[in-house]
């Protein structure tokens, strides 16, 4: 099974269009950047409707469940051979180094667009194998869509082999929600975990003084 990608088209164009207008949020603290930004920062954190999903202790997540931490989502299933895979292991990297450096770490959610393979156990068994903190969620295709549209998620199920196999393409970007509950910031591949870890402190070091 062969995952094919899918651009994250509404955050592409975003993104063309914040460049075009001198909008987006470079990394400019006192001196030099150490390097170019490889995420994409909005100058303005864009809200999220309302949805309800599943975590995978069976409980409900909302979008007060994305209040009160920093969180990245990652939007895949579990049956991915490649991208998913290597996404979580990046992130799990990204919070290890947080976590060593003493500074905030951000909660990691894994969204899966494959609730007919991926209850609840499932989701447990396979994010607790990058890290135990990681959580996974699932739930009804409508509430898939309202979270996925408003995020500028791609995603569409294929047809299912004679063995009832079937591929999920989807777009492999990392996004951040803020602490209150808003879409901050996003990574289009390739992930590094230095990277995040790296811009990740920058945009909270922005975050707070814009609201101190």
């Amino acid at each position: 099974m062969r995952l094919r990608l899918i651009t994250t088209a509404a955050a592409v164009g975003l993104l063309a269009a914040l460049v075009a207008a001198a909008g987006v949020w470079m990394w400019r603290d006192q001196g030099p950047a150490p390097s170019e930004p490889v995420g994409t920062v909005f100058p303005t954190a864009r809200a999220l409707p309302a949805f309800e999903l599943e975590n995978h202790h069976g409980e409900p997540w909302t979008r007060a469940s994305l209040q009160g931490d920093w969180q990245f989502l990652f939007f895949g299933f579990t049956n991915c051979p490649d991208v998913c895979p290597m996404t979580l292991a990046t992130l799990a990297g990204a919070v290890e180094r947080l976590d060593a450096d003493g500074g905030p770490v951000p909660e990691v959610v894994f969204v899966s667009v494959d609730p007919g393979r991926d209850d609840p156990e499932t989701l447990r068994r396979y994010v607790e194998h990058f890290n135990d903190a990681f959580m996974g969620v699932t739930g009804e295709r409508e509430a898939i869509d309202r979270l996925t549209g408003s995020l500028g998620i791609s995603y569409s199920l294929g047809q299912p082999d004679e063995n009832g196999d079937y591929p999920v393409d989807h777009s492999a970007a990392i996004l951040l929600i803020n602490p209150e509950g808003d879409w901050q910031a996003l990574w289009q591949p390739p992930h590094g975990r230095e990277i995040l870890a790296e811009e990740f402190r920058r945009i909270v070091r922005r975050y707070n003084e814009a609201n101190q």
